[in-house]
């Protein structure tokens, strides 16, 4: 269990630290209503409209819980030139959060739409293109991200991988060498494709299902030491953290792994969003000097305030503290 004096300790840190998100931002809109009949034309439900909204998804997600923590917070990611890029600005500079676009004309800004009734998601709509970067458009990202980097200066940086055609392999290889000659403590939330492009990493976070599919394997919880220390070893990475959902945060050190249990029994509402508090409290914890365990144990809190509200919402550290 994690103190209220660590906390204070965490937050102490996080207050002025310059922290930026670099990944797939996204739009996520919930569309809520009520279902009373199926309509005549097909077996389908009818879904009386009660109210819409629209919140930031994805690496941007991410930086609004950077913010909420108090940090001063950017974001650089990969948009098209639509209204979801506008909606998405707006939703920014709501939290006072820096941006760098890298805008692609012939592409849409990712955009979820989730169809709600009665905490039931009844459907999912997505516009995406995951085509990767190439040729001068990945030249011109590169040059763009170098640039702000050097212009905001970050302490600590997450990378948010939902290998939807930003994160290239180049664009990779030049954040992580920027970081390596700056010394900026990283954080990684990968998926499949380049999961093991991060190498030297500071904190390494997929969650259970991402590390079986690496593995090729269904992986249990007795697998995670031996695989962790093989991923560290391997990749030269600090800190390996699994998230396994109900269950908690494996996480490993230099030293030897923890299962960290939560410590808080929640009714799970909506996971949405819950992977996004959760690296940006481990990442905090960490890099402000909390043991793995205890960095595990801030990380099962954010994670269990957002799976305990609807939508995609970023933490509230008064209620995690009000918790402790």
């Amino acid at each position: 269990m994690i103190t209220k004096e660590e906390l204070k300790q965490v937050l102490h840190k996080a207050e002025g630290l310059r922290a930026l998100v670099i990944g797939d931002v996204m739009m996520d809109k919930y569309v809520y209503g009520n279902v009373d009949r199926i309509s005549p034309e097909a077996p389908v439900p009818i879904v009386n409209l009660h109210h819409t909204d629209i919140k930031a998804g994805g690496a941007a997600n991410v930086a609004v819980n950077l913010a909420a923590w108090g940090c001063k917070t950017a974001l650089i990611g990969l948009v098209g030139k639509d209204d979801h890029a506008k909606m998405l600005t707006s939703l920014l500079d709501q939290k006072n959060i820096q941006y760098g676009w890298i805008i692609s004309a012939g592409r849409p800004t990712t955009a979820k739409t989730r169809i709600v009734a009665s905490s039931h998601h009844l459907l999912r709509i997505d516009e995406e293109s995951s085509t990767y970067l190439v040729g001068e458009e990945e030249k011109q990202a590169i040059d763009n991200i170098k640039s702000f980097l050097l212009q905001f200066n970050p302490q600590l940086l997450i990378i948010e991988d939902y290998n939807k055609g930003f994160l290239s392999e180049k664009i990779i290889d030049a954040i992580l060498l920027y970081c390596r000659e700056h010394q900026v403590y990283v954080a990684v939330d990968p998926k499949e494709k380049n999961f093991f492009s991060y190498r030297s990493a500071n904190l390494f976070k997929p969650n259970l299902r991402e590390a079986s599919e690496a593995r090729h394997q269904s992986l249990q919880i007795e697998d995670l030491e031996g695989v962790g220390h093989e991923w560290q070893k391997n990749q030269n990475i600090d800190t390996i953290a699994i998230t396994l959902g109900a269950r908690g945060i494996f996480i490993r050190d230099k030293e030897a792994g923890h299962l960290v249990k939560p410590d808080r029994s929640i009714d799970v509402v909506d996971v949405c969003g819950a992977g996004d508090a959760v690296i940006c409290a481990l990442a905090l914890g960490l890099s402000s000097g909390l043991s793995a365990e205890k960095s595990g144990a801030l990380g099962n809190l954010a994670g269990a305030y957002v799976c305990s509200h609807s939508g995609v919402v970023a933490v509230n550290v008064d209620e995690i503290y009000r918790w402790i």
